[in-house]
């Protein structure tokens, strides 16, 4: 039974010190519930400022988001803060929006993405009868899959020997081991529709052409719940999971950066810190990059462990190169704008060979686009516009000179987002800032800069996860990139579930 926020636990526990590596949103989520239940929590946070990749990035007064702004499952919002005696509406205000993406062929060609799957439907001119048939096979056997995938897989701890991408997990109908591509292909005579319904895997970093069809459940996701934005954005977000940890007893330690975990006799006993301190604990939670944890943070001993060795083994995933652009003025559009849009290259194969086989820099990128006027106006100064670009790129482990070869990608990237506008975008520039994988390795210890942890692309033969709770080292979880169920928030908030049950399992 939760003690509740700021009471005492109903009776008294013995090791119930948890030390929590990260202040993301797996770290505050999983410290909520185990504060709430009266052990006695702190985060030790490498930044000064916590939420990791939800910290916007600012330019002047400009607010650009770089991760985090559609919040699909609101419900699991809804369930962290009720469980602990609180409502999500004291804290955050959500607001519904469709529609919600817009995917830009040319200039004669794009599809747009909506809260009803009819609406996608029927408002998209790309439709011709045999694809209208195709779409509603794709949404049919898309629900299947997610009610199959949510309570199978999503919501219980993985073990290894349950992997959902092999037939003996129970998934054997529905095929997993079948790529993304290989299913559009076979659903849909349009080749823009067959390129959108591929897609899905690139929200978790994996190529369409060999990452499961399983991803299809994204938009299925967002059909059925919908898609909400925080108004205030992710540093409201973030600000309300902090408030609420504090509020059940939660002490955040920044500008503290873990430099091990300290292991004796198979167990962990604390961090040691980059100052030489040390913080004994009973429990130690990472939510830093899985792969980090296990290559760099376990202790001297951890190459005999063989959660060590299964991360060493596994490659890390794609990374990103993000782009924020302060303008002096709102951009003027040739082709109408969402506040979220996806660029498609023009040829998908030659992207998807030259990004993943060849590990190189496309020539023709596939990017997000984001305006973030029309996400929030209170991002931009009023008469001023902006834009933000996402582009998947390869990891550390390619030959990309980041410090010589960034500025000239944003060269690159700019040139092609120009033929969007009419305006002179490089004379309109006020402001601009880019992140590459590099200053994803350094500033949030992501493995070669990996945006979503461990490459997808290997799951006909392997989950792209760790498991919650180190096999082979008691009392160690993780909650970060890398760690089940996946990226993105409600699979975050999922996993930290994980390891609050299994912690508080332990103790009855």
């Amino acid at each position: 039974m939760t003690a509740g926020c700021g009471l005492p636990a109903a009776f008294v526990m013995k090791n119930n010190n948890v030390l929590i590596i990260g202040a993301g949103i797996g770290g505050l989520a999983v410290g909520i519930r185990l504060a709430a239940e009266g052990f006695r929590v702190r985060i030790v946070e490498k930044n000064e400022l916590p939420g990791g990749w939800l910290q916007p990035t600012h330019i002047d007064n400009f607010i650009f988001p770089n991760a985090g702004s559609l919040i699909t499952m609101p419900q699991q919002l809804e369930t962290l803060f009720s469980n602990v005696g609180r409502s999500l509406s004291d804290y955050l205000e959500l607001e519904e929006f469709s529609p919600i993406i817009r995917f830009l062929f040319s200039p004669e060609h794009e599809y747009t993405l909506y809260r009803e799957a009819a609406d996608t439907l029927m408002k998209n001119s790309l439709f011709g009868l045999s694809d209208q048939q195709g779409f509603a096979a794709y949404g049919k056997r898309s629900d299947r899959i997610l009610d199959e995938y949510l309570p199978k897989f999503f919501s219980k701890p993985y073990k290894r020997s349950r992997n959902p991408f092999v037939p003996e997990f129970g998934f054997r109908n529905l095929r997993p081991g079948r790529s993304g591509a290989s299913v559009s292909s076979r659903l849909f005579s349009s080749e823009e529709l067959r390129n959108v319904h591929a897609f899905w895997s690139m929200f978790c970093g994996g190529a369409p052409s060999v990452s499961s069809h399983f991803y299809r459940m994204i938009p299925a996701v967002m059909h059925r719940w919908g898609v909400y934005l925080v108004k205030g954005g992710t540093t409201a977000l973030v600000e309300a999971l902090v408030r609420l940890f504090e509020e059940c007893g939660g002490e955040i330690q920044y500008s503290s950066e873990a430099e091990s975990i300290q292991v004796y006799n198979g167990t962990v006993t604390g961090v040691r810190l980059s100052d030489n301190s040390i913080r004994m604990a009973d429990y130690v939670i990472s939510d830093a990059d899985t792969a980090f944890t296990c290559r760099y943070l376990i202790d001297s001993d951890r190459f005999r462990y063989t959660t060590v060795a299964e991360a060493q083994s596994r490659k890390p995933g794609i990374s990103l190169f993000i782009y924020h652009m302060a303008l002096k003025s709102a951009p003027v559009e040739k082709q109408p704008l969402l506040g979220f849009n996806i660029i498609m290259p023009s040829n998908m194969r030659e992207w998807e060979r030259e990004l993943f086989k060849e590990n190189r820099l496309p020539v023709d990128p596939l990017f997000f686009l984001h305006v973030p006027e029309k996400i929030d106006p209170s991002f931009v100064p009023e008469g001023k516009g902006s834009l933000s670009v996402i582009c998947p790129v390869p990891n550390l482990y390619s030959e990309v000179n980041w410090p010589r070869d960034s500025y000239r990608f944003r060269d690159h990237i700019l040139t092609i987002l120009q033929a969007k506008f009419e305006n002179d975008l490089r004379s309109d520039l006020i402001g601009e800032r880019y992140i590459t994988p590099v200053m994803l390795q350094d500033t949030y210890n992501s493995f070669q800069g990996s945006a979503w942890g461990f490459s997808p692309n290997q799951e006909k033969t392997e989950v792209p996860h760790l498991p919650n709770r180190c096999s082979d080292i008691e009392n160690l979880y993780f909650v970060g990139n890398g760690a089940h169920p996946g990226p993105f928030l409600p699979a975050i908030l999922q996993g930290a579930e994980i390891v609050y049950k299994d912690i508080i399992g332990t103790r009855r």
